[in-house]
C-alpha cells in the first residue's frame, strides 16, 4: 500500500479531517482497519490475477470508500471492479495504482491526524 504524506491531486479541496470528524468514531476505526485489510487483499489478488477476489476487494472498497466523500476512489474501485468483471486485469492496473496512492495518503492520514497537507 502506497502511504503519502502530500496531497493527491484527487484530493484537492477534500476537508478529510471535517469528514473523520462527523464519522461516529467505531465507524472511523472500522473504516480505517477495514480499509487497510481490503487494501492488502485487493493488492495481493491483482498480484494472484484472482478476478473474483478483485472483484470482491473493489466492490467492498467502493462501500468503504464513500464515506471518505473523496469520489475518485469510490471511480477507482468501480473500474476496477468492472475490469476485473469483464476478466481484464491489465485495463485495472491505472486505477489499481490510483487508489492505492489515494487510499494510501487518506489512510495514513487518519492514522496520524494531526500531520498538514489535509484538504481543509
Amino acid at each position: 500500500m502506497a502511504v503519502m504524506d502530500s496531497l493527491p491531486a484527487e484530493c484537492q479541496g477534500v476537508d478529510l479531517d471535517k469528514t473523520l470528524e462527523q464519522l461516529p468514531p467505531h465507524i472511523g476505526e472500522r473504516l480505517f482497519s477495514v480499509g487497510e485489510h481490503r487494501l492488502r487483499q485487493l493488492e495481493q489478488a491483482m498480484e494472484r490475477g484472482d478476478a473474483a477476489a478483485v472483484m470482491d476487494a473493489a466492490h467492498s472498497l467502493a462501500s468503504l470508500t464513500g464515506l471518505l466523500h473523496i469520489g475518485a476512489l469510490v471511480t477507482y474501485a468501480q473500474e476496477i471492479y468492472a475490469a476485473a468483471q469483464r476478466g481484464d486485469l491489465g485495463a485495472a492496473r491505472h486505477p489499481h495504482e490510483r487508489l492505492g496512492i489515494v487510499m494510501g495518503w487518506a489512510l495514513g492520514r487518519m492514522r496520524a491526524p494531526d500531520q498538514t497537507g489535509a484538504g481543509g
